[in-house]
């Protein structure tokens, strides 16, 4: 049997994106967190109270983030045509998720469930999570099926669950996976996380 040690750095990267009215673009400061940061991470993330053991955790948009900004940080992500030469979301995309494994270690995470997605960002980002362990990845409307697969049941009810969202504007489809997660299983813990969400995001759905 081989046995792995390793110590996990629980220092978060700071990281600042702010959006230059002037010249209508998105700043990407790797160093530093401001105050007119347009998205803030979680820090320890916050418990959804409906759900023992729940934690949701990433990045979401400041207070005074107006719906213009918003939609158009959504489409600049989320739009690229090449990853490769955009290296402040691919920057951004790996800084949240090893922001993201310092905090919840991603090796405790066997069971993945995520949206069914062909966006070039979100698959880069799922493709990154793969360098930390490589979890059985589950998409949303299998876990939502009435008639769920009896092996992935077993899982669920064995294992820690994580959930990756991309970008998440509703609680209502998080809400229905929670309670069919716990349904299977009252006591594992399931980590929510969305690389763009918006502020007490589960309040509205619990």
């Amino acid at each position: 049997m081989k046995i792995c040690i390793f110590a996990l750095d629980t220092k978060a990267k700071t990281m600042g994106v702010t959006f230059d009215n002037e010249k209508q673009m998105f700043v990407f400061d790797f160093e530093h967190d401001g105050a007119q940061d347009i998205v803030n991470l979680t820090g320890d993330g916050y418990q959804v109270e409906a759900f023992d053991k729940c934690f949701y955790y990433g990045y979401e948009f400041s207070e005074q983030v107006d719906g213009n900004v918003r939609s158009a940080f959504i489409n600049y992500v989320y739009n690229a045509c090449d990853l490769k030469k955009c290296h402040d979301i691919t920057d951004y995309i790996k800084i949240t998720i090893d922001n993201l494994h310092r905090k919840i270690n991603l090796y405790n995470y066997k069971t993945v469930i995520c949206p069914e997605s062909k966006n070039r960002a979100f698959q880069y980002m799922m493709r990154y999570v793969y360098r930390f362990a490589q979890p059985k990845l589950c998409k949303v409307q299998d876990i939502l099926n009435p008639n769920m697969d009896e092996k992935l049941c077993a899982s669920i009810r064995q294992q820690n669950v994580l959930i990756i969202d991309d970008v998440t504007t509703s609680g209502s489809t998080l809400n229905e996976i929670l309670r069919t997660l716990r349904i299977l299983n009252e006591d594992n813990e399931i980590t929510i996380f969305s690389l763009i969400g918006r502020k007490d995001l589960m309040a509205e759905a619990v």
